[in-house]
This record gives C-alpha cells, sequence and structure tokens, in this order.
C-alpha cells in the first residue's frame, strides 16, 4: 500500500517537475483570425506570414521553443469569444490577431481583470482603436478622413464625382468606419457630390439594379473581402454594368486577380503596400513566401511576417510578456519590408498611401 502511494507520489511530483520545466523553457503565443469559410484566404495570409517568420528563427527565441497556438474565429462573435476563453485556459498572455476589425472588436470585448493579454494586430485598421492606452496593438495603418485625400483628388482629377459604395455588413467595424471616413474626405473636396451607401447582399442582381436604374453614378467602391469583390465586380461586369471600380486594400491580393481574371482589369486601389516594391528585404521575403506557400503574398501576409519579426525582437530584449507592451514601446522603431515601422504611445502606425491599378493582370502604381 505504501509503496504504491509512494510510486504515485513520485509519478506526479515528476510530471509537475517536467511540465514546469517545459512551461519555462516554451513561449506561447496565439494565433486569432478566420481559418475557415469565405472570410479564411485573410486568416490563413496572416498565420503563413507568422509561420514562415517563426521558421527563420527554427521557433526559438532565446534558446527557448516558441509554440503558436492557432484559433479560428470563423469570422462569428461565438466563436470568437470560445477562443479567447480557451486562450484563458491555457494562459496565452500574447495574442497576434484578430484577422477583422470586428472580430478585434468581440476579442478586446472578451478580455476582463481576470485575463488581459495584449492583442497585437497585422489587419485590424477601423478607427474606433485608435488613441487608446490599452493592451491593443497594431502593425495596420489605422483609417482616417486624411488617409483617403489621396483617394478623393484622384477620383475627382477623372471627373468621377458621384460613387456608389457597397460594403461588407459582417465586418462592420472595418466597412462603415472605412466608408464614412472616405465620404468625409470626399465631401471635403466636393461638397455637393453623391455618396451612396448599400450593404453587399446575396442578390448580386439587387445591387446591379439598383445601380443601373441611377444614371448619375459615376464609379463605384467596394468594401469587401477578396471572394466577394471578385464575384461581384464579375457579375456587374456580365451586366453590363461599365462604370469604374474601386477595391478595397481588404480584398487586394493575387487571389482577386485570379478569380477576378480580366474583369478586375482596371480597379484601382487606395493601399499602402507596394506589390513591386524593389527593398531588397521585401523581396527576399516574397521568395521565401512564394517557394513555401506557392503563391504571392498580401499585404497582410507581409504585415504578419513584420509584427512576428517585431515579436521575436521585443522578446529577445524582455522575456516577459506582461511587460510586452512597453519593452515596444521602449524600442519603438523597427525595420520593416518596405519602409521603417514607428509606433506611437498608443501602439498605432504611420503608413505611407499609394494608389495602385489592376494592369495587365498585375497591381502597378499609378
Amino acid at each position: 500500500m505504501y509503496k504504491v502511494l509512494g510510486l504515485v507520489f513520485i509519478l506526479v511530483t515528476s510530471f509537475l517537475i517536467y511540465s514546469n520545466f517545459t512551461n519555462n523553457n516554451e513561449i506561447k503565443i496565439g494565433f486569432l483570425g478566420g481559418l475557415s469559410g469565405k472570410y479564411s484566404n485573410l486568416g490563413h495570409s496572416l498565420l503563413n506570414g507568422m509561420t514562415l517568420a517563426l521558421e527563420e528563427e527554427n521557433f526559438e527565441i532565446n534558446k527557448k521553443k516558441v509554440r503558436i497556438i492557432s484559433k479560428d474565429d470563423k469570422q462569428r462573435e461565438t466563436a470568437a469569444k470560445l477562443a479567447i476563453s480557451e486562450f484563458k485556459k491555457e494562459k496565452i498572455d500574447l495574442i497576434l490577431g484578430a484577422g477583422t476589425s470586428s472580430m478585434t472588436e468581440v476579442a478586446l470585448e472578451s478580455f476582463d481583470k481576470t485575463y488581459m493579454p495584449t492583442l497585437i494586430s497585422a489587419s485590424a485598421s477601423s478607427n474606433n482603436f485608435s488613441k487608446k492606452d490599452d493592451n491593443f496593438i497594431r502593425t495596420q495603418v489605422s483609417q482616417s478622413e486624411k488617409s483617403f485625400d489621396k483617394l478623393s483628388k484622384y477620383l475627382l482629377s477623372k471627373n468621377l464625382k458621384n460613387i456608389y459604395i457597397i460594403f461588407d455588413p459582417n465586418n462592420r467595424a472595418y466597412s462603415e468606419t472605412y466608408a464614412n471616413n472616405f465620404k468625409k474626405s470626399f465631401h471635403k473636396f466636393k461638397s455637393d457630390s453623391l455618396v451612396l451607401l448599400k450593404e453587399l447582399s446575396k442578390d448580386f442582381s439587387y445591387i446591379t439594379e439598383d445601380i443601373k436604374k441611377r444614371d448619375n453614378i459615376d464609379a463605384i467602391l467596394i468594401i469587401a473581402n477578396t471572394l466577394d469583390t471578385a464575384r461581384l465586380v464579375q457579375f456587374l461586369r456580365i451586366s453590363d454594368v461599365e462604370n469604374k471600380i474601386i477595391g478595397s486594400s481588404w480584398s487586394k491580393n493575387s487571389e482577386l486577380l485570379e478569380n477576378g481574371g480580366k474583369y478586375v482589369e482596371g480597379m484601382i486601389f487606395l493601399t499602402s503596400y507596394n506589390n513591386n516594391s524593389k527593398n531588397k528585404k521585401y523581396m527576399d521575403f516574397v521568395e521565401k513566401y512564394e517557394e513555401k506557400y506557392k503563391t504571392k503574398p498580401s499585404i497582410y501576409a507581409s504585415q504578419s511576417y513584420e509584427t512576428t519579426k517585431i515579436i521575436i525582437e521585443v522578446l529577445k530584449k524582455n522575456e516577459n510578456i506582461k511587460e510586452f507592451k512597453s519593452t515596444l514601446l521602449s524600442i519603438k522603431k523597427f525595420e520593416g519590408l518596405q519602409e521603417e515601422i514607428e509606433f506611437d504611445e498608443y501602439g498605432d502606425i504611420k503608413r505611407n498611401y499609394i494608389l495602385m491599378e489592376v494592369i495587365d493582370g498585375q497591381y502597378k502604381v499609378i
């Protein structure tokens, strides 16, 4: 009896010692994004960029193994909340995510005094998160009225003054702020211009008919994911809607070109990401990404890669994740793939905007 109890005690003690040793020699980083459904293109791009950056470090930081704990938010509030509760149980104090602004909003609202991890996003751009001293950091530039001025001036220079906006209500935190900031910028230069907002619906014919009955529409702005944007543009063109089409950076990637084909020719985008950058660091990244994933990296894959490189640099300096944001802000400036990344006191950054157009199946700077 006593021998059995003694053996159990030894086994339990050994397990606890081993578990504690393992935990102390492992760094766990969470990933939160849409990995299934029509939003999965974004989620997988983010996870791919993160994985590639850690692979280059052999999944080690200061000789400690790094493990990605990934959760699929499915672009649904219930799934995102469940993911956060699972991160809490697994004691994950640093999370790269979420993919969209709406799911980022859900994640931040799910934190409380008992669980307050650091959330760092490579893709959430809603200005609802701007200028807040909290546990949120991002490498995606925040939307603002001013950020759309370049696009507004360009459209007006082409005499495109009446804009029909179609936005995705399932990512309202992003799409509505995008539409409203653009509208404010546009009206600043052309106060009598017409800017109409229409929710994206499954019935594309409803949208097409509404556009056709309005003879004063000059251009169409689509704020939606890659798949919906490609399908809608095809439907519009097949239905003989020939207006100029503007896409959001959310949809701007190689899959849009592949799925949209000839129908996306001439689309324009306001973006902080130059697909044709000649920066050596960026070109090396593209080569490694294409070799591993057999596709071209999107803006979000590259920004996730940059974000993970920043995470690595910060943790190399200070492994205490509870002090992650203060350590990051003490470093402040980091080398990005196309330009330097500098954080302000709130954990936001600035990037330079450019206009790009689809010409001969490629994104080219206007």
